[in-house]
């Protein structure tokens, strides 16, 4: 798959991708367990744009700038309206032998909004009903 075929929630993600960017690293919190974790925004592209991959604790001190990854498994997630790329619990990332050697930078996927869908479109489609009193 290539970077500029990704749409929101998708998964079994696989593509090859160069490092363009470093953001800073921060220390977010898990709502579920309290523990803090380390994330880095990275904006990564091929030939047919870029978008931005979140990694996390260990990923963080794999990535380097300029390198080319395989990325295995992952998925798309929004964050914020906008497209990320996210290995989840089950993707992984490694080296490529496979090189980009040029980036559509002008096709940056993540700067586009999207709807983040509803769950449940009322009360009533999972069984519960709400009287007023």
């Amino acid at each position: 798959m290539k970077v500029g075929e990704l749409t929101p929630n998708i998964r079994d993600v696989n593509l090859v991708a160069k490092v363009l960017e470093l953001g800073e690293v921060r220390i977010v919190t898990s709502r579920n367990s309290g523990e803090e974790h380390q994330v880095m925004d990275v904006l990564i592209g091929d030939d047919s744009g870029v978008v931005y991959f979140s990694a996390w604790n260990e990923q963080i001190e794999k990535i380097k700038s300029e390198e080319t990854y395989q990325f295995r498994s992952a998925k798309t997630i929004l964050f914020k309206r906008n497209i990320r790329l996210s290995l989840g619990r089950q993707g992984f990332i490694e080296d490529s032998k496979d090189k980009v050697e040029s980036v559509e930078e002008s096709n940056n996927i993540s700067t586009e909004e999207h709807d983040i869908p509803r769950r449940w479109n009322n009360r009533s489609s999972y069984g519960g009903k709400r009287y007023d009193s």
